[in-house]
């Protein structure tokens, strides 16, 4: 298993767009992608730091998302964030949702 991991911050005046646009338009199209398991979404409203790990089942399946859907989502959300998104790809090392023992998962 593979998570991603991204992290920015939101233009306080773009909250709600952003918000709209991501849980209403992405999320669904993200969930539906082959390997997709798992997602989860961090924002905090007074700051506008948003965090989301997404977990997926290979790293094939993190390319297709990377070279496909995510190139619309930055396109599209750049705009309303304040600097480019930084993004990290890592094995995934433990999961107890998923019942991942360390090193498991990487093998």
């Amino acid at each position: 298993m593979v998570s991603r991991v991204i992290n920015c911050t939101i233009k306080p005046s773009h909250m709600e767009e952003f918000r709209t646009a991501l849980n209403g338009e992405y999320l669904p199209r993200i969930q539906a992608l082959p390997g997709f398991l798992e997602n989860i979404e961090s924002l905090d409203p007074a700051t506008g730091k948003y965090c989301c790990l997404t977990v997926w089942k290979s790293p094939a399946d993190v390319a297709n998302y990377d070279n496909g859907l995510f190139r619309e989502i930055a396109a599209n959300l750049g705009p309303m964030m304040e600097s480019a998104p930084v993004v990290e790809t890592l094995p995934v090392e433990n999961s107890s949702v998923h019942s991942v023992k360390a090193g498991v998962a990487a093998a």
